[in-house]
């Protein structure tokens, strides 16, 4: 299977989701992980990663940078060699996000409550319906990221994406939680780290609901 984890707009946990989702995935047999993203996050994670003591954490997905259309016509090929692919890639609407989307089975889609983040679904909407219209067995969804229990922003922006977007929205949320901060700079996960129970669990609601998503 092929995952992209992409949007237009920076600061939604995009790398984040792609190097967990990758990791999780490793687990079950061999997993690719291109970074397609100008800011190489998913690239410094998967460095870090590598220097630590293989015995003290799961599996590292095997990592290979591309952009634009390398991202398709490599990242097609080198992805018939592995049981799963993740694709991580963002900025403004760029060569490297549309060949995600044309080589991608499930484009995952994470999204803030903010309103700049309403306001840059628009853009992505309509690359869904652009890219669409080629890769026609390509199925989205949308998760809601960075969110903060204590407002009902998360609720609100759910509605707008369903009533207004029109957009499939997984029932799993993935809130700001410190234990990201913690563990993707040193190349882990929440899960090998082990400290932040909450993380974990919705980490492991995501993975759980993704998967049962069928291309």
């Amino acid at each position: 299977m092929r995952y992209a984890v992409l949007n237009t707009k920076g600061g939604v946990g995009k790398s984040t989701t792609a190097v967990h989702l990758a990791a999780h995935l490793a687990k079950t047999g061999p997993c690719l992980l291109i970074d397609g993203d100008a800011q190489g996050s998913s690239a410094s994670w998967n460095g870090w990663r590598r220097a630590l003591d293989p015995s003290k954490i799961g599996p590292t997905p095997v990592l290979v940078r591309l952009v634009g259309r390398e991202v398709y016509d490599e990242g097609k090929t080198l992805a018939e060699g592995y049981a799963n692919t993740v694709v991580d890639a963002g900025g403004q609407d760029n060569p490297s996000i549309r060949n995600a989307l044309l080589m991608c089975d499930i484009a995952i889609i994470p999204v803030g409550a903010s309103s700049f983040d309403a306001s840059a679904m628009s853009d992505m909407v309509q690359l869904l319906q652009m890219v669409g219209d080629v890769n026609r067995s390509m199925l989205a969804r949308v998760l809601l990221t960075r969110m903060d229990s204590r407002t009902k922003d998360g609720a609100d922006m759910r509605k707008f994406l369903t009533e207004e977007m029109r957009l499939p929205v997984m029932a799993c949320e993935i809130a700001e939680r410190v234990g990201f901060k913690r563990t993707t700079g040193r190349g882990v996960t929440v899960e090998e780290d082990g400290q932040d129970e909450k993380a974990i669990a919705e980490m492991a609601a995501f993975y759980k609901e993704i998967l049962e998503v069928k291309s």
